[in-house]
Parts: C-alpha cells; structure tokens; sequence
C-alpha cells in the first residue's frame, strides 16, 4: 500500500481526479470539501486530511502509525494520539457516525481505522489545470479562507486575545514567505477567531486549527501556546473533564516555552496550567508576571492577572487589572463580563450589576454575560431580573427559555433550582460528565448544605477550576462555616 505523507496531504495540490463518494458524501480533495447530496458539512482542516487518508487507502485499513505519519512531520511534539481521537470524533460527527455501530468510519481496536463504506474515486467532466502552490499567492487559495479572515479581522484591531496585539499581525504577507509559511499563519488567525468564541465548538475548532498550523510548522511557539490555552478554557468552562483538557495543555505550553523561552504567550499558558491544574500559586505568579513583562500590552495576560488577585483576595488589584484590559478593548464581550465578576467578588454589589448591564448591552448574545447576571441577580436578590436573565441563557444554549418563565410562575426560585438539579444529575445518570460545581451552586442557593458540601468534594476529587476562586466567591457563602469547605479552601491554595 503506497502510504500518504503528511507533506503529500497538507501541502500539495491534489490530482485532478481527487474527489470520493461514499454514501450521500463526496469528499473533494482539491477544493478541501465535503458535501452531503450536495450541501456542504462543515469540516475542518485537519479531520477533512484525515478522511482523504482513509479514503485514498479504503477498504484497508489505516493504522494510527500510518496516520501519525500521513498528518504530522516527524519532529511533531503535540500529544498526537489525542489530536488524531479529537480528529477521528469530528470526522464521525460530519458524517453523522457513532463508534459503536459505525457506516463509515470503523475502529480496529488497537490498530487504526478504516472507511467501511463502499468508496468511489471520481474522474472530473472536464481536464482541470494544476497550478504550483508555491506561486499561488495565499490569499487566491480558497474563497473560504480569505473570508473567514476577512471576517475576524476587525477583532484583531483592536487588542485582542492571545498576545494579537504584540505579535506580528498574522495577516500580513512578508516578502519571500513560502506557502506553507503563509498557510500555517492563516490557519493561526482562524484558531484565534475560533477560541475567541469561547465556545465548546469554538475550541475544539480552534484546537484543530492550531494542530493544522503546526503540520505545516513544526516549531511555531504561537500554535503550541495557542493549543495550551485552549485546552485549558475546555476544562475551565467545564467542556472537559479537567484532567482530559490539563495533561495536552501542559504538554503543549512546555512545548512553547522550549521553543521560544521569550514569549510573553507561552508563560502566560503555562502560568494558566500551573494554577489551573496544578494549584500551584507561586509558581502560577511567576510565569505571570514573566508574561507580563514580556508582553505588558496584552489583554489577555493583564484579564487572568485580574483573576489570579481576585483569587487569591487582592480585589483592588483585580479590578484594576480588569479594568486595565478594558481600556485596551473597551468593546470585548469577555472582559465586560469578568470585570463584572471580579466587582461581584469584591462584594462591590451595585458596581458589578451597572457593569454586567453594560456587558450585556454590548454583547446581548454572550452566554456568559447573561449567566454571569443570573447569578449576580440570584446573590444579591434582584429574583426578577435573575430569572429574566436565566430564561435568555438558556435560549441562546438552544434550550427552552420560556420553561424557566413558566417554571417560575408555577414553582417559583426553588423550583427552578430543583429543576436545574434533576437535569443535571439525569446527565450524570447517563454517563456524560457533568461539573460537579454546578450542582454545589444549585444545593447552595437552596441553603442545603449537606448536599453542596458532597458535590463540593467531589468537584475537588475532579480537581475543576472553579475551586481556584472557591474562597471570594459569594455563592459560596452560606458554606463557609463547614470545616469541610475550610478544609478544600486550604488544600487549593489561594484564598481570600
């Protein structure tokens, strides 16, 4: 079997016959597509290469060997077994599969994977001329590309996230660039946009497009730093299961920092994963402060500066870093809404509810924003707005809103707190991963202390990152006489 290179898939122009059908999909190894009975599925860059491999070799199979091989360079140091599951899993989801009763793509235990379903190259109608990539410029190489960039280019004006507004803009083309270079940058920007989204999908994209970026450039600290901090926004927000997000996320900011010791982004990766993961304070403040010094126009360093103090009881400094970044990016959705939340954590009640006001009015379709407000609104009293603001969260994460309105003209607050606790224990049921934390808010609003204090410890068995704030945070309040909670808060570290 003539195996695919990872040079063979990622950088060269495929031949004019490069298209397969399989089932209602066609895969257009040219135009880099997959379409379904014509309608185009959504795949990103790297899943879409691992799918041309299965398909060039089916029916045989694909060891995952011969995939590391076909996708990564040899001198790859990301954690390629869990970029190639992550790869594999989203290939299953365009395709609409699953791993237990696969029509497409099949798992040989301990082996690799192989395209089951009967494959059919396709001839093109007409001869298609073949160009070298090398003296195409990067901007004609997909209308897609260039719009998606043309898109995310106006948050890059202004600050930004992840070091944009102290790097070198990634948009611009410097003399003599080879394509892959250039390819390997337009891959970064589309990373950046992705994670900006803060999203479950957005950072899984983003993941693939920053492991994209590095097929093509093995020694990109930005791409490493980038897949760090992704990963660890999965397992702070509770996407994954922390110690799933924490081991690739300090695999790749080491990476980083190994290859450029100067890059205010890669200690500020690596400061993340140390107080995330590791609840190491001291050595978390370091890198900081490193990243800081490195990189002292970086909103992003100066937001998680904000979130260490504030974590560690420095609330002046919290907000004052907070409101730092703001001036920068007086417009970002997300620093609206910490700096709402580290006023919430000072106790400065009034101040964190005309602040989360003007963050929802900035950005009415933030998640976060209108959570953050529910649980505000819930702390300080104001039931009506809270529940105004829980209907419009749970909109706009494709659920029922209007429940939560007639959840609460029927059963009042307890009933939406007890409702929300079926709902999520009904998903622990089932076997799918639930922030433990989330249930300890729940039973705390309720004033049920045993409970929370059962989901707390288990939130500390899983090691979540909410427990890094644990101590300043008021939703915690009525837990604060418990031996046990003091017990937690002393073993995290921090502390207000």
């Amino acid at each position: 079997m003539n195996k695919p290179r990872w040079y063979d898939v990622a950088m060269t122009a495929p031949a004019p016959s490069a298209r397969y059908q399989f089932g209602p999909f066609e895969l257009d190894l040219a135009d880099r597509t997959l379409t379904k009975d014509g309608v185009e599925i959504p795949l990103q860059d790297l899943p879409h290469r691992l799918l041309a491999v299965l398909a060039q070799q089916a029916p045989a199979l694909v060891t995952r060997q011969e995939l590391r091989e076909a996708l990564w360079p040899p001198d790859t140091h990301l954690d390629v077994d869990a970029s190639l599951n992550t790869a594999v899993a989203r290939v299953r989801e365009a395709l609409g599969d699953t791993p237990g009763n696969p029509r497409y793509v099949a798992t040989v235990p301990r082996r690799g994977y192989k395209l089951v379903a009967p494959v059919e190259a396709v001839e093109p109608a007409e001869p298609v001329e073949t160009v070298d990539r090398e003296t195409v410029p990067p901007s004609w190489r997909g209308a897609k590309v260039a719009l998606v960039i043309a898109g995310v280019a106006g948050s890059l004006a202004v600050g930004g996230w992840l070091l944009r507004n102290v790097e070198p803009d990634p948009a611009s083309n410097p003399p003599g660039e080879t394509s892959a270079t250039a390819a390997a940058r337009e891959h970064l920007l589309i990373a950046r946009h992705y994670e900006d989204r803060r999203s479950r999908e957005g950072l899984e994209k983003a993941i693939a497009e920053f492991q994209s970026s590095l097929a093509l450039d093995p020694t990109s600290a930005q791409a490493y730093s980038g897949l760090a901090s992704s990963y660890v926004l999965l397992g702070v927000y509770d996407y994954w299961r922390p110690r799933d997000a924490f081991v690739p996320a300090e695999t790749m900011a080491q990476r980083a920092l190994e290859l450029d010791p100067e890059s205010g982004e890669a200690h500020l990766a690596m400061g993340l994963v140390k107080v995330a993961a590791k609840w190491d304070w001291q050595a978390a403040q370091a890198e900081l402060e490193r990243a800081r010094e490195l990189a002292p126009g970086s909103v992003e360093i100066l937001h998680w500066q904000a979130v260490f103090f504030s974590a560690t009881g420095r609330h002046e400094e919290a907000v004052a870093s907070a409101e730092a970044a703001l001036v920068i990016d007086p417009t970002s959705s997300v620093l609206n809404t910490a700096l709402a939340w580290r006023l919430f954590e000072a106790r400065r009640g009034d101040e964190a509810i005309v602040q989360s006001h003007r963050a929802l009015d900035l950005a009415p379709d933030y998640y976060d924003a209108w959570d953050n407000h529910k649980w505000i609104q819930l702390t300080l009293g104001g039931e009506t707005e809270a529940v105004e603001a829980w209907a419009r969260s749970e909109t706009l994460e494709g659920r029922d809103g209007g429940a939560i309105d007639r959840g609460y003209r029927k059963y009042g607050l307890e009933g939406l707190h007890r409702a929300s606790i079926r709902s999520q224990l009904d998903r622990v049921a089932i076997g799918r991963y639930h922030s433990p934390y989330d249930l300890v808010l729940e039973y705390a609003a309720l004033g049920e202390v045993e409970s929370a204090m059962l989901w707390l410890e288990k939130s500390f068995v899983e090691r979540e990152t909410d427990l890094v704030t644990m101590a300043v945070d008021p939703r915690l309040d009525v837990l604060r006489g418990e031996p046990r909670f003091q017990a937690i808060v002393v073993a995290v570290g921090g502390g207000g």
